[in-house]
């Protein structure tokens, strides 16, 4: 029996640079006292965005990535108690084992970003003379921010949230030994991990079925929010996933004396405990709600601005006790019941060759399917059907939710005719957060060459050469990717395409070498020059695929976002610069109402390459029997070789194909000694 404790707690103080606004009274710059009051603490200047204006760097785990503005508060601590045991039994040319596992999971989160104080400011609200057209010269995004008009703006102070998970592994293995020189390898394993729970009951559903208490609206209206707990349902925030049933086969067959082939296949499944740390990645509205500006009503005049951002002042969560009635005419987040546990097929072929001098020569094959994996889907957007309908769809009309809707912009007495055509007209944004709709596909070819330590020498080298093609990386803490947005929620066929995290080439080369100089001398000569020992690491890794997006959308879709058109030529500069890393004059504006033709990602069009060189020298010196002293000198990034981090890549930013940032650490040099008994 094992238990493990995990606690992490990362607060803003004076201390740190990135938190500098803490505390900051935000009434100084001319926002409403009661806005001050309502947001509460943390307090901390506002985070402001404009289009254009700011750099772009990576600073993992972050939030907000250091911009000015951020006050970010993280708390989060995690149990794991498991109870594990296995047996093995030999049967003559079989060897069996069998086993299980039993784990409870407890994962407690707090995460505030920014005090959830954000402003985004665009060209759309100065374009012209067409203000639903965008284009280079159309709008700036700073003149924008002059007139007090953002394109955004919210505020989503977060919950305490206290989950649990408990899983169950089984699995047994025969090692079938059929002749001296092939074996195969037999299992099935079953994996059950129960859906999450919270200690509170601070999960929430959606019913698609449901009708909402809006009589009298004069229309078919279907969807709701349900909460765990309640109306029927149990604790579980999802239906149980029982059938993951996870078969496995192998074999190895000693073809010569000196050449083996191996091959296998399987079915391995996930978790979806790890959707990432923020409470709102597991549908918690209700508990969390959020307050959007409404900066406009037909998509090109501005109504509420920063003077007074909020002057209906900030929703309060509900939790469950409105039931149908929660969060009507806002924007709504849950977890789909019906989602389910990722899983992958995987498989491998590879052969071995021993080679004179005691030289390991591999040369493989490997593959993986992956479905089902968490992604969040937006689906209130627009049927693309009623983009046809152009200008039409900004018209003001009547709004039927008048007096019925109190907060956002379904409270005003009219609204756009675009929010009536959604499937879920009741809502501004429906989003059923890491729902299981994502897979993925990879492939690639492996070498390896081994040169095993023998005379004070080793050398290894691998190379990989591969692909892999996905929707979306999905959540992800670290540094910084290629952008990429989803484009159209009614047809993602173009958003399957080449992953952010792909990278084509993978070579590594890297060897020890103890010195043999000066070994059979003695006294000084032999303590100060004889037993070191040199180690280095060479990487050269392909740049990832970068996905352009537009910096204006113009498709006025309720949800979907807009790529640029591209002329198909290719977009990667041939000798890119910091300055100019894509070549923009393969891409144009989309029409308005119009979704664009480029993929959400190119691999034509690649970020920076890897490529480093890692030193290490080391002399250990035995001082007296068991006891030594090690010094170690460490040259990281030996050649000083900078990696630039991903350009701009939103299409109408002045700062379009510009890199602002360097994304690896310069050479560092350290020394250390260690003493060893």
């Amino acid at each position: 029996f094992s238990s493990r404790r995990r606690h992490t707690r990362w607060n803003c103080d004076w201390s740190s640079d990135v938190c500098s606004s803490d505390l900051f009274d935000i009434t100084t710059l001319g926002f409403p006292a009661s806005l001050q009051a309502a947001i509460g603490d943390p307090r901390s200047f506002p985070v402001v965005n404009i289009t254009g204006l700011g750099t772009s760097s990576s600073i993992p785990n972050l939030g907000t990535g250091a911009v000015f503005g951020g006050a970010d508060v993280i708390a989060f601590g995690m149990d794991s108690f498991s109870l594990m045991g296995s047996v093995t039994k030999t049967l003559s040319k079989h060897t069996v084992k069998t086993g299980g596992e039993y784990r409870m999971i407890r994962f407690n989160t707090r995460q505030n970003s920014d005090s959830a104080i954000n402003y985004g400011f665009t060209p759309a609200f100065t374009q012209g003379p067409n203000p639903a057209a965008a284009s280079a010269t159309a709008g700036i995004a700073l003149a924008s921010f002059l007139l007090g008009n953002p394109a955004s703006g919210s505020i989503t102070p977060s919950p305490a949230i206290s989950m649990q998970t408990l899983y169950y592994g089984f699995y047994v293995q025969d090692d079938w030994k059929i002749t001296p020189r092939l074996t195969l390898n037999l299992g099935l394993r079953y994996d059950f991990e129960s859906p999450r729970t919270e200690r509170f009951n601070q999960l929430t559903n959606f019913d698609f079925n449901a009708t909402p208490p809006l009589s009298g609206a004069g229309l078919d209206l279907k969807g709701a929010l349900t909460f765990v707990n309640t109306g029927g349902l149990p604790r579980y925030n999802a239906n149980p996933d029982r059938n993951n049933i996870a078969p496995r086969i192998g074999f190895a067959w000693r073809m010569r004396d000196k050449t083996v082939i191996r091959g296998g296949g399987g079915l391995f499944y996930g978790t979806q405990l790890g959707v990432g740390g923020e409470p709102a990645t597991f549908g918690i509205s209700g508990f969390q709600t959020s307050t959007s500006m409404v900066t406009s009503l037909d998509g090109v005049t501005p109504k509420d601005t920063l003077s007074n951002p909020y002057p209906n002042g900030l929703n309060r969560p509900s939790g469950n006790s409105l039931g149908a009635a929660t969060l009507l005419g806002q924007d709504v987040a849950f977890n789909d019941r019906g989602n389910y546990v990722p899983y992958s097929a995987q498989w491998n072929f590879n052969i071995q060759r021993e080679l004179p001098w005691q030289v390991l020569f591999d040369i493989g094959y490997a593959g993986s399917r992956g479905i089902g994996f968490s992604q969040d889907r937006q689906l209130n957007q627009l049927p693309d059907s009623a983009l046809a309908l152009g200008d039409a769809l900004r018209q003001q009309v009547p709004n039927p939710f008048f007096g019925k809707i109190s907060i956002g912009a379904l409270a005003a007495p009219t609204l756009a005719r675009a929010q009536l055509l959604r499937p879920f007209p009741h809502f501004t944004a429906v989003t059923s957060r890491n729902a299981s709709w994502a897979s993925s596909s990879y492939n690639s070819l492996q070498l390896k060459v081994e040169k095993r330590y023998s005379k004070g020498f080793s050398l290894m080298g691998s190379w990989t050469y591969a692909k892999l093609f996905d929707y979306g990386t999905g959540p992800w803490g670290g540094e910084a990717l290629g952008g990429s947005t989803f484009q159209n929620w009614n047809n993602l066929r173009p958003d399957w395409s080449v992953s952010t995290t792909d990278q084509t080439h993978r070579l590594v080369l890297n060897g020890v070498w103890a010195l043999p100089f000066f070994s059979k001398t003695s006294g000084v000569t032999k303590a100060m020059l004889a037993g070191w020992e040199l180690g280095a690491i060479f990487s050269n890794f392909s740049g990832g695929p970068i996905g352009v997006s537009s910096a204006v959308n113009n498709t006025f879709s309720q949800g979907g976002n807009q790529r640029p058109n591209w002329s198909g030529a290719s977009p990667a500069v041939v000798n890119p610069t910091p300055d100019r890393w894509i070549d923009a004059s393969v891409f144009s504006n989309p029409a308005p109402y119009q979704f664009g033709n480029v993929a959400r990602t190119l691999s034509g069009l690649r970020t920076d390459i890897t490529q480093q060189i890692d030193m290490t020298a080391s002399k250990t010196t035995v001082l007296y029997e068991k006891l030594r002293l090690q010094f170690r000198a460490e040259f990281f990034n030996l050649t000083n070789s900078p990696r630039f981090a991903p350009p701009n890549s939103s299409f109408g930013n002045a700062q379009f194909g510009v890199v602002s940032s360097q994304l690896n650490q310069p050479r560092i040099i350290q020394f250390g000694l260690k003493l060893m008994y």
